[in-house]
């Protein structure tokens, strides 16, 4: 499982790769086309506005459907410098469909590192802390690479602690009560195989579920969405 970091002011290269292409796909998409169409909620006026969306977005590449699973941050400050604004990676929908059975999924561990590198204390304090963090939620999702692991403190599921802490000020108004369990829409998981939606919902550090959108992309934009490998 590979997961990308999109950075917001980063420098576009003259060349890319067709996994270079496909990442900036994605961010594009994003920025131009999901976040202008996001309305603020009633259920989400207790967030911040820089409260990670976890998402999920069916792309296809040319036969083949994959998911893109993640979050990203909407508030981002224009004074940062080139601030971290996405995390996400690429999934079939048997592999996604599993992993969302659990209330703490890879969209939201993704999450909870966008909130840590945004206030830069000691759970994410920088880019190469948000790095090691990817790598051992990466690793948690490959028995081989976990064994490897010699000291039990690299483990992800031993450091994932710390992300489930209070990692911002609106959080200290959030209890455990706050939110629903399950998703509010229905036929969940299955409902994310409709084309031409993308499906975004905020949770707690509790793993509850407190605001959810569904965007619709515009219809003759969808095949400008489709990249060939």
């Amino acid at each position: 499982m590979d997961v990308w970091i999109s950075v917001m002011g980063e420098t576009t290269r003259t060349k890319f790769s067709s996994s270079q292409k496909k990442q900036q796909k994605i961010t594009d998409i994003l920025l131009d086309e999901i976040i202008p169409q996001m309305e603020a909620t009633l259920a989400g006026q207790h967030l911040s506005d820089t409260h990670p969306w976890c998402f999920v977005m069916p792309i296809s590449f040319g036969k083949r459907k994959y998911y893109y699973f993640g979050a990203f941050v909407t508030g981002i400050k224009s004074s940062e410098t080139q601030p971290v604004f996405a995390l996400y990676s690429r999934v079939s929908y048997h592999w996604l469909r599993e992993n969302l059975k659990s209330r703490f999924h890879v969209a939201f561990w993704l999450s909870r590192m966008l909130i840590g590198i945004q206030r830069q204390d000691g759970v994410v304090s920088d880019r190469a802390a948000l790095q090691d963090w990817i790598k051992s939620l990466r690793r948690s999702y490959s028995p081989f690479w976990e064994s490897l692991a010699i000291n039990e403190q690299y483990k992800f599921r031993n450091r994932s602690e710390l992300l489930l802490s209070e990692l911002s000020e609106s959080e200290e108004k959030i209890n455990s009560d706050n939110g629903i369990e399950i998703m509010p829409w229905k036929g969940w998981p299955g409902c994310i195989q409709t084309e031409g939606n993308v499906w975004l919902w905020r949770q707690t550090r509790y793993g509850k579920i407190i605001d959810s959108q569904k965007i619709s992309l515009q219809a003759g934009r969808q095949t400008e969405f489709v990249c060939h490998s």
